[in-house]
Formats: C-alpha cells, structure tokens, sequence
C-alpha cells in the first residue's frame, strides 16, 4: 500500500497523486512499469519567493519491474514539481505561452545546447509535464547534486557573480551556435518579459511593476540633487508601456542576438560548492525557470542582471571586471564551436548601452523585490500588488530601507551620466 508523508501540512492539489507520480518516474526514467511505495511533500521554496508559480519538492520511494516482476529493491528520489495556477492576474503568463517555452526549454533546447558546449549542463533533467487540470513541470531536485540558491536578500558577492557570468556567457555563444544550426528557433522565441503581447494587452504587468516605480519616483522625489532624475521616472511612468516594450524590441542596428535567459536574477540559478579547501566558493552555476526565455540583445540578460542581483559594492569597484569576464568565456565557446564572426568586445558595449533601458526596468522593478527581507516577503503574489491599500503599505515599508535607496542613488546618477533618460 502506498504512503503519503506531508509533514509541513502543505496543501496539495489533488491531481498531485499516485498515478501523476507515476507516470512520471516511467516517462523520466523511461521504464515501462514502476509500483510507487511512497510520497513525501515539502515546500520546494519560500512562500513570497515565487510570484507566479507553487514549487513543491516531491520525495519518491518506488520499484522497477523487470521481466513482468517488480524489483525487491526499491529506489528513492527527490524532484522539483511546478504549478503555474493561471489566474484572472496570471493571464499574461498564458498569453506568452510561458509553459508551453519552458516545456520545450527543457526537453528539445537544453539538450542540444549541453551537446554543442561540449559537455557544460545549463539546467536541471526534465521528467514529465501536464497540461491540465493546472500547468504543471516536473524535473530533478538540484539540491540534492549539491546546488543551492544564493541569498536574494544579501545580493551576490565576487565569486557568486563571476561565476554565474561565466556560465551565462556560455550559455548565450551556444544559443547562437544552435540558432545558426536551426535558424526555425529564433521564431519559436520571440517573446519575454517585456514581450508587447504581455504589455499591450494586460493591466497586471503595469499594476504590479509600476507600483515599484512610484514609490522610487517618491522616494527620490526627496533625495537632494535627484529632483530631475525623478521628473525623468515620471516621464517613464507616464509612457510605462511603451518605454518597456521597446527597452527589449529588436533594434535597426542590433549587432547579434542571442538566447537570453529571460529572468536573470537571485533564485534563477543555483550553485554548487565542489572545493573543501574553500566551501563557501562556487564552482559550478546552473540556471532555472525558464519561462521567459526569448531571442534578443544579450544586454536584456546582462542588464537586468547587472542591477537587480550583485552587492553595491561589487559593482561599484568591480562592473566592468565582471563584463570582461562574461565576454571572455563567451569568446571561448564560440571558438570552441568554430563560430564564424564571432561579435567584438566594442559589438557588446554597444549592445550593453543600447539596452539600458532594460536594466532601469530591472532596478525600480525586480530590485525592490528580489532584495526584499523575508518577513516583508512573505505575503507577496500577484493577486495582492493588485490592492491599492496592500500595496501602499508594502511600497512605503521597501523605501525606508537605507540599503536599497544608497543602490538605488548610486544607479540612477550611473543611468544619468551615460544619458539614459534621453533614451525614451
């Protein structure tokens, strides 16, 4: 008889059961026959730490068949299951097709791409994946090959941010390796979070992401010397939608594109620690979610990241260090593949600069979240940036933090000085 362990006392959407899991494990591990003897459920994250989707972490006790006899021996694993529960306010993620990408991610993508690197892993194994009654993702628990996330809050030291850049490098020159291999690909991803179909067409982006930038237009509105930049994120208030969907649009003069991850912060990827001389050092990265992965400028990717995930500190003694690095394991693995044309160092400052709109979006919109301490988190969804009095309450709490103004000073005069307010 089968058992089912559920000591955090989560709730669990019925369909979660016997004959999800087992088809699971016959289509992961691909067996025709399994017997499940067990299941134990825990939270897969913290609450408040995933806007859009439910993330359990799944316990599996089970058996092969062989030779039409089950097995005496039985097996365990631990996997990571996804619900994307789409709501009046999740609409957007629908209408981008997020499940359908990140489905066709794991399974056709990822693989090739871990084949033309020569070996590089860039995501979890999927297993198995269902449509209805509620989009659901089932894959390997990374955690247990020894990868953690690293704290959203504290923001990513030097050898956090080194390391992921390296990786993401990696990942980018690849994608365009499988893009000159498979140019059907780029069509298949075209749009990402600052997609016009999400823009253009629901109210929730604008709801949810515009509250952040009132409260900075707020916040600096107050800050001496900062009275016309703040008139500047008024204007960029005022055109929100327009100023956002064309901070991510193909540009006449776009030098290449590549793959870009999409959601390039804090819990989108996860590292592993393999030296025990020097356990607190990463030395492999991994990414995942990726529902908004889409062709683009590499500076989408690279700018969002570069404002929403890396201590102040480290930016500001250490930007352009990080870029060149990302540039130089980019390089490699085009060199690697044979790549023809392989884009300049000047072919990517531009790019960086043509894009900055893009991480002036990732600073007053994901900043203020992805830093956020866990006890103002907790309550966080979608549905409750939609209340005006919530989310008021929430905005003012944020913008008292000493930290996030001084990050948020200290970009703003940066996106000032380059010009970037004359970019909309």
């Amino acid at each position: 008889m089968m058992v089912i362990q559920n000591k955090q006392k989560i709730s669990v959407p019925e369909y979660l059961n016997e004959q999800f899991f087992t088809e699971t494990l016959e289509e992961g591990l691909r067996e025709s026959k399994v017997t499940l003897k067990e299941i134990n459920f825990e939270w897969g994250s913290n609450p408040g730490d995933n806007y859009c989707s439910a993330i359990y972490r799944v316990g599996l006790t089970f058996a092969k068949w062989a030779d039409g006899k089950e097995s005496l021996a039985t097996e365990q694993l631990s996997l990571i299951v996804k619900t994307i529960p789409i709501t009046e306010a999740t609409q957007f993620l629908e209408d981008v097709s997020v499940f359908t990408k990140e489905k066709q991610t794991y399974t056709d993508v990822l693989p090739r791409l871990d084949i033309l690197s020569g070996g590089d892993k860039f995501g979890a194994k999927y297993y198995h994946s269902v449509k209805t009654p509620v989009q659901t993702i089932v894959f390997s628990d990374l955690k247990v090959e020894g990868y953690k996330v690293a704290s959203r809050e504290a923001g990513l030291d030097w050898d956090h941010a080194s390391l992921v850049l390296q990786q993401l490098g990696k990942f980018h020159a690849t994608s365009m390796v499988l893009a000159k291999r498979d140019p059907a690909i780029v069509k298949q991803y075209t749009r990402g979070m600052l997609s016009e179909e999400i823009l253009m067409k629901s109210d929730t982006f604008e709801q949810m992401f515009g509250g952040f930038l009132k409260g900075l237009i707020k916040s600096s509105a107050g800050w001496p010397g900062f009275e016309k930049i703040s008139k500047n994120l008024q204007r960029l208030l005022d055109n929100f939608r327009s100023v956002c969907v064309a901070a991510a649009k193909p540009k006449k003069g776009d030098r290449y594109v590549v793959l870009n991850h999409g959601d390039m912060w804090t819990n989108n990827f996860m590292y592993a620690y393999g030296n025990a001389l020097q356990p607190k050092v990463p030395t492999q990265a991994i990414f995942v979610d990726f529902q908004l992965s889409f062709y683009g400028s590499p500076a989408c990717d690279l700018n969002f990241f570069l404002n929403t995930s890396i201590k102040l500190e480290v930016l500001q003694k250490r930007r352009e260090e990080l870029i060149k690095l990302y540039y130089a394991a980019f390089k490699d693995a085009l060199e690697y593949a044979r790549f023809d044309g392989i884009p300049t160092y000047e072919d990517l400052q531009y790019e960086l600069r043509s894009r900055e709109t893009y991480g002036l979006f990732g600073l007053f919109a994901f900043l203020p979240m992805v830093t956020m301490p866990k006890e103002l988190a907790q309550d966080n969804s979608i549905e409750n940036m939609q209340d005006e009095a919530f989310k008021n309450r929430k905005m003012d709490a944020i913008f008292s933090q000493k930290f996030l103004n001084d990050y948020q000073k200290w970009a703003l005069q940066r996106a000032d000085s380059l010009g970037v307010f004359g970019d909309y």
